[in-house]
């Protein structure tokens, strides 16, 4: 009798278990868009970030949970197959941690701090016209993995508890190289306000014009919004890293509960260089199907002293979430 309790005991114990593990959830992005860049003298379908990932947690007790999380860049338009030795499915954030009352540490590769908030004050992100890609009003650090680039391997990050709407992140690499990447950043947050302030020192590299080991960058940021339109800026000094500091200022409206007008301008100017200088604009049009699709249009144009910078670019695009 004994022996079947224990048994029966033993099975419940087996079945209840998994409870406390939340079923991964599978998420994603198929992004594509068909655009007319001057520079490319041609119209081109293209792949902006689409992406594939599982995520999910693990109850621990006492208030601590387990998380992890593996996502990939797919490669939607050409497959891989572009005869530029690409592959069709790209790493992006993947990473294993825990999170608690004391805040959430993750191991793995992760958007850095610095990365973290230029999405956020670019209502045009991921698209052909988003700030970091060819309007240039944000630097190449908020962009994915390589030296001077926003996502970070090999990496150790902590998120402090929310206390009054203030969080602090921080981050290092452990790379087993002589000059890893740091960082630390501030948020303040409520319901319509954002503040942030971020700092990165980063592996030396690419087109920095730095001398010695300072290979940093600065920036500084914040949005408003309401229920109709909503305001965002950000100013950032990378001249260590880049060569440039950088003005980017966001702003949205909407028409009603499916369309809106998406706007960013912004320029970068070259610390030595007054002829690299450039000045840009973006405009948008933006029509939700649902809650997870959407399709827009829009046009950007890069302008310089220097007629090999300038750029303009007409995009048509449709997003679709699952």
């Amino acid at each position: 009798m004994k022996k079947s309790i224990l048994a029966i005991a033993v099975v419940a114990a087996s079945i209840a278990a998994p409870a406390a593990i939340a079923a991964p959830t599978v998420y994603g992005n198929i992004h594509l868009s068909i655009s007319d860049q001057d520079t490319k003298n041609d119209i081109d379908m293209e792949s902006n970030t689409s992406a594939i990932g599982v995520k999910g947690s693990e109850d621990l007790g006492d208030g601590m949970k387990a998380i992890y999380k593996a996502e990939w860049q797919a490669d939607i338009a050409d497959g891989g197959s572009n005869g530029a030795g690409t592959s069709a499915l790209t790493k992006r954030d993947q990473f294993v941690g825990l999170k608690g009352g004391m805040g959430t540490v993750k191991f793995g590769t992760m958007s850095s701090n610095y990365k973290q908030k230029g999405g956020k004050v670019d209502s045009l992100y991921r698209t052909r016209l988003e700030g970091r890609g060819m309007l240039h009003t944000q630097s190449r650090l908020h962009n994915g993995r390589d030296i001077n680039r926003g996502r970070i391997t090999n990496a150790v990050q902590y998120a402090s508890p929310k206390m009054g709407g203030i969080q602090l992140v921080a981050n290092a690499t452990f790379s087993n190289n002589e000059n890893e990447t740091t960082g630390v950043g501030v948020r303040y947050a409520t319901k319509t306000f954002m503040a942030y302030l971020d700092w990165i020192d980063t592996i030396p590299g690419g087109a920095s014009i730095a001398t010695g080991d300072t290979e940093s960058a600065v920036k500084v940021g914040g949005k408003f919004k309401s229920k109709a339109f909503h305001v965002a800026g950000q100013f950032e000094s990378a001249e260590d890293v880049t060569g440039y500091d950088y003005i980017h200022v966001n702003a949205g409206f909407k028409i009603n509960k499916n369309n809106s007008v998406q706007v960013t301008a912004g320029q970068a100017s070259h610390v030595t260089n007054s002829a690299a200088d450039t000045q840009s604009f973006a405009v948008a049009f933006n029509h939700k199907l649902s809650k997870m699709t959407n399709v827009y249009v829009g046009y950007g144009d890069k302008s310089s002293d220097t007629v090999a910078l300038e750029d303009d670019i007409l995009t048509f695009g449709i997003k679709k979430k699952f």
